[in-house]
């Protein structure tokens, strides 16, 4: 029945929503980067923040209460953690390249143009392959014009989910969680098939950068 699996999620997401507020107290926690957004209004300038698939949990966690929009997948899977998101505060989207795409793409781009809001994209999610980012994110950014950032996590204690396409990654207690944010870029409109395919590439070893930089540099 439809209103008892709404009733599981929302359960769900508020027993989620206590393991992961309980997990990030027992960590130090600190965030990087954001001097590169200074120049940017947060109020009025559209932003789309990308990451990898397996960062979710504290991305979620890093954008509580903002009204955020992230693109979360329609299948099983993607209802717990919209329901996760939710609890958070967020609107989710739904839709991926597989199901819902094109809807969840004029709806992502309908927010960023009328309602300025920052989206949240998994840049190879929700099925991979892992660390490849997809050319819709990209098209996106293209389309509306918004500044992307290339966004990423480590710590120091976390249980890598090794039998996961992503190798998802849940923090740990009792250690430290370093949040970076790489530089915003902007992605040139009306591009050819080998300009996106070039600014994808370049999109997916930013993310690369990032991410080793938030591994070598423990918090």
């Amino acid at each position: 029945m439809a209103w008892l699996k709404r009733i599981r999620l929302r359960i769900l997401g508020k027993l989620a929503r206590l393991l992961i507020e309980g997990i990030v107290a027992c960590n130090k926690v600190t965030i990087e980067g954001r001097d590169g957004l200074r120049d940017l209004d947060q109020g009025t300038t559209p932003l789309i923040y990308i990451f990898w698939h397996r960062h979710i949990l504290f991305v979620i966690h890093r954008f509580r209460n903002c009204g955020a929009r992230p693109l979360i997948s329609l299948s099983s899977d993607g209802d717990r953690v919209a329901a996760v998101a939710a609890e958070y505060g967020m609107n989710p989207i739904r839709g991926s390249s597989s199901r819902g795409g094109a809807r969840a793409f004029m709806e992502m781009a309908r927010s960023i143009r009328e309602e300025k809001a920052q989206v949240l994209i998994t840049a190879d999610g929700p099925k991979g392959p892992a660390r490849r980012v997809k050319e819709g994110a990209v098209q996106l950014a293209a389309k509306t014009g918004a500044w992307v950032v290339p966004i990423s996590w480590a710590a120091t204690r976390a249980k890598v989910l090794e039998k996961s396409w992503d190798r998802f990654l849940v923090p740990l207690p009792f250690g430290r969680i370093r949040f970076v944010y790489g530089t915003p870029l902007r992605i040139p409109p009306e591009l050819s098939a080998s300009e996106l395919e070039r600014e994808t590439n370049l999109l997916s070893a930013r993310l690369d950068a990032l991410q080793e930089r938030a591994d070598n540099e423990p918090a």
